[in-house]
């Protein structure tokens, strides 16, 4: 690497995504902060006063709506409200939290929040290799403001997802170095308990480590049994969280941005039932997704590739797992997106025409979803996927050219002995 260039190529990085973390910044200050908090605020002001939160939250729902079909004009600049949509299961722990002062929990939640964000940008900083750090070192302090690459201001919504995230890839590093994957199932069950759909990130130790299957399946098998005995412990809080559930589908549209999703937000455009439809689909690009990231797999624990290579493509390969991914969702890929970007251009380019490829890029994709919120889920789906390809190809690429080396390098050392002999 060509040594005068790298400063240069560095401040233009510098310059750059300060700018794009400044507009954020500034973007999201305006746009308020702690909305999934006060939804969280909500939930344990009703559980206080001996309420049920889910049908205080879906009372409210429906009056805001019946007002607005009745006069759309008259809150036309006002949000509309959300429930609260984690199963009863979370409903002890928010009792216990509403135990203490409020001031109290707050400071507590956000500074394990910001904690856990910090804590998502690096673990994924542990995929750069040596010789990608003189830059990926500028893009880690503002990777946490691009989400999906896309900029937006989830950061400063507080959804409990970074706790649930950060806890679980953590726990994933720790397995990673010590071999020792108890804590990464104990995390990806909590996390359940909050967000079923985060069970998917069961595969990870399965993706990366060898004799996982047995507890791979005991921890997706508690997962499903501690959601499915709900209805029976709490049969009317269940119904109401599931109804809650649906009124986010019918009366917000938030179907997130997987293919799934987009899938199921189609199918509700046209007025057709999305639940059942919605699930095939899934199904029918999650298994061959599935056997792709399992081979993959055996490739790099056949040495093919190391774990800095392989770990962007699994996240993201493994987000796609989640049938319906949310801004939140995509938070811990944005330096895996950016890894998968630069690896798979540098192959073509020198570094800095890799880093105004990649700009020009990261600008154009976000003047894309600036142009609405469906415009953006629209471009980060897409995009995942768009990305996953482009990583996948690059390790094959990878995986044959280095088995082609390896080739290569067996036949001289053959002819070498061969002649030695002679």
């Amino acid at each position: 690497m060509n040594d005068e260039r790298q400063p240069n190529s560095s401040r233009i990085v510098i310059l750059l995504w300060a700018l794009a973390a400044i507009t954020i910044l500034l973007w999201a200050r305006l746009g308020g902060v702690g909305w999934d908090v006060a939804i969280y605020r909500a939930g344990m002001f009703s559980l206080r006063a001996g309420h049920d939160p889910y049908a205080d939250a879906i009372s409210i729902q429906r009056l805001f709506h019946q007002q607005l079909q009745a006069n759309p004009n008259l809150l036309v600049n006002q949000d509309p409200p959300f429930s609260y949509v984690y199963s009863p299961i979370t409903l002890p722990l928010l009792r216990l939290i509403g135990t203490v002062p409020v001031w109290l929990s707050g400071t507590l939640y956000y500074l394990l929040y910001t904690a856990a964000a910090l804590a998502q940008v690096w673990v994924t900083f542990r995929a750069v290799e040596r010789s990608e750090r003189p830059y990926f070192r500028y893009l880690a302090p503002v990777a946490i403001f691009f989400p999906g690459f896309l900029a937006d201001a989830t950061l400063m919504s507080g959804n409990i997802a970074y706790l649930l995230y950060a806890a679980v890839l953590l726990t994933a590093v720790w397995g990673w170095q010590r071999g020792t994957w108890l804590w990464f199932y104990l995390a990806v069950v909590a996390a359940s308990c909050v967000k079923i759909p985060l069970l998917s990130l069961v595969c990870i130790p399965l993706l990366s480590a060898r004799r996982q299957w047995l507890p791979v399946t005991v921890t997706a098998a508690t997962g499903v049994l501690l959601f499915a005995i709900q209805p029976s412990i709490w049969p009317t809080l269940f119904r109401h969280y599931l109804e809650a559930v649906d009124l986010q589908f019918r009366f917000n549209r938030d179907f997130g941005c997987s293919p799934a999703g987009l899938f199921g937000d189609v199918l509700y455009g046209r007025g057709i039932s999305y639940s059942l439809a919605s699930m095939i689909f899934f199904l029918c690009y999650a298994i061959p997704l599935f056997g792709l990231l399992f081979y993959l797999s055996r490739l790099y624990l056949r040495g093919n590739f190391s774990l800095a290579q392989w770990i962007p493509v699994m996240l993201v390969g493994v987000i796609l797992l989640n049938p319906r991914i949310m801004e939140y969702d995509t938070a811990p890929l944005a330096l895996p997106l950016a890894l998968i970007a630069w690896r798979f251009l540098s192959r073509w380019s020198k570094p800095t025409r890799t880093i105004v490829s990649l700009c020009v890029l990261f600008f154009t994709v976000n003047a894309v979803g600036a142009l609405g919120w469906k415009m953006r889920k629209l471009t980060d789906g897409p995009l995942l996927v768009l990305f996953f390809a482009a990583g996948t190809w690059h390790l094959l690429q990878f995986a044959r050219e280095r088995k082609l080396q390896e080739s290569l390098a067996g036949q001289v050392e053959t002819q070498s002995t061969a002649m030695l002999l002679n």
